[in-house]
């Protein structure tokens, strides 16, 4: 069984994880010889005592005590790290030299407690290294290196023992000795495998709950905006329904009076007008949702061309110069010297045309317009326009760009609008890279400032506007 791809698929990642998880596995097997080993070296220095001169017993214990603890330090320090992870091949080179020094002094008993004629301490040494090594294999096996040590030091150590002595007997003892090193290997290496499937299988179940919890969040998530897009949905037909059978009730009321008082041409005359005025408020109102639907499905492509911000704010000046002299509204402009843009000509001037027009709208009789351009210190170019009407309250300037979000002033004014001429300035906006926002007190009147990267510059080339 490989390493599974559904844990993560970088494939030199998943070893270092591995190598860590191994390692980590082996050292909290390994724990409990920092108590458990010198209290069997103990043992054994009270047994060899009666057959080795007191000198070999103190040197080998010395040595067994002063290994433990290097390992034990070692073994504590990587267990408690949190960073170990990132670092697995160091502490993996760390811990082999601590668990080499350990194994070495613990199988140097074959030197320091051997005695020539003495057949029990020769055989005793060879059970004592031969159950070690069972346990090293039992508890080191799941990490690599260690275990390959471990057998490397204890079994050379176990063959070499009935070698030193000679003789057929012992000679024979020593092919034993080596078969009985080869089933640990077997073992070892089985263990090992376990342990790493293991491993495996542990990462896979944790990938696959945190796979499972990112595609919770992501259904959770997509069911919000499906019962967004529903609410949506169901407050547009809500408002669609409203806007579209005004003008239409409006058109039928009026001409079914001009059948009635037909003979009456003022009123035919006055009606007619009615008519007219119902008909050109539910083109806008059916313009506005097309242009809106198209913008939203992408489909609003831009025609980009090299332009002069300021000739389009002049034009847009010029075509709603009538209705401002109609509502009694001064227009001014504040335009300073602007490179060329490289924009959509029509989207701009629609933007600045829907921001005159709501302007003009909310500004009282005796107010002032004006429209403004500039280009800013990191080169974006900043325009909209500023009305001294009666603004917009705090909790309403975050709605006001939505699809027919209408603030509370609305119904200070005769015209409420469709509540969509915003929202299409938005997407018109943004369709350049830019953005759109407005900063308003009630009372005072309302600045919409809308601000084109400066990627859509051309700086080489500027014309200055009085």
């Amino acid at each position: 069984m490989g390493w599974a791809p559904i844990y993560r698929p970088d494939t030199d990642v998943l070893d270092e994880k591995l190598i860590y998880d191994q390692l980590r596995l082996a050292m909290r097997n390994l724990r409990p010889n920092a108590v458990v080993m010198p209290l069997v070296g103990a043992v054994v220095c009270v047994v060899y005592a009666h057959w080795v001169p007191a000198q070999n017993v103190f040197t080998w214990a010395a040595l067994v005590l002063a290994s433990v603890i290097p390992q034990g330090t070692l073994l504590e320090r990587f267990l408690a790290r949190s960073d170990a992870a990132d670092r697995p091949q160091y502490w993996l080179r760390l811990c082999s030299l601590g668990f080499t020094l350990f194994v070495v002094a613990w199988a140097s008993m074959a030197f320091f407690l051997w005695q020539p004629d003495n057949i029990m301490d020769q055989l005793l040494l060879m059970l004592l290294i031969a159950c070690t090594l069972a346990g090293t294999t039992a508890i080191s096996s799941a990490c690599a290196p260690l275990a390959v040590i471990g057998t490397l030091v204890y079994g050379t150590t176990l063959i070499l023992i009935p070698l030193r002595q000679g003789g057929e007997i012992m000679t024979a003892v020593a092919m034993l000795a080596a078969f009985y090193v080869g089933y640990m290997i077997q073992i070892q290496i089985s263990i090992h495998r376990t342990a790493r499937d293991m491993l495996v299988l542990m990462h896979e179940r944790t990938a696959l709950i945190d796979r499972l919890k990112m595609a919770k969040d992501d259904s959770d998530r997509a069911r919000e905006r499906a019962e967004q897009a529903s609410q949506a949905k169901s407050q547009f037909l809500a408002n669609m329904s409203h806007e579209l059978r005004t003008p239409l009730n409006a058109i039928l009321g009026f001409s079914e009076m001009v059948q009635a008082f037909c003979a009456d041409a003022a009123k035919s005359e006055e009606y007619a007008g009615y008519i007219h005025d119902s008909g050109k408020h539910l083109l806008a109102l059916i313009n506005d949702i097309l242009d809106l639907a198209k913008i939203e499905a992408g489909g609003d492509v831009l025609r980009e061309a090299e332009i002069l911000l300021a000739d389009i704010i002049a034009d847009c000046l010029r075509l709603i110069s009538p209705a401002a002299e109609v509502a009694g509204v001064r227009l001014t402009s504040r335009v300073a010297a602007l490179p060329v843009l490289f924009a959509d000509p029509r989207a701009l001037r629609q933007v600045l045309l829907n921001l005159l027009s709501n302007a003009l709208k909310f500004t009282p009789e005796g107010g002032e317009v004006q429209v403004f351009a500039e280009q800013r210190g990191d080169g974006s170019i900043a325009f909209g326009v500023h009305d001294t009407g009666i603004g917009i309250a705090a909790d309403d300037q975050g709605k006001i760009f939505e699809k027919f979000g209408q603030g509370r002033y609305d119904v200070a004014t005769i015209d409420k609008g469709t509540g969509l001429g915003l929202a299409i300035v938005k997407g018109l906006i943004e369709a350049h890279g830019g953005e759109i926002f407005v900063s308003s007190t009630l009372g005072e009147g309302s600045t919409f400032t809308a601000i084109l990267p400066a990627f859509r510059t051309h700086a080489s080339l500027s014309k200055a506007v009085a």
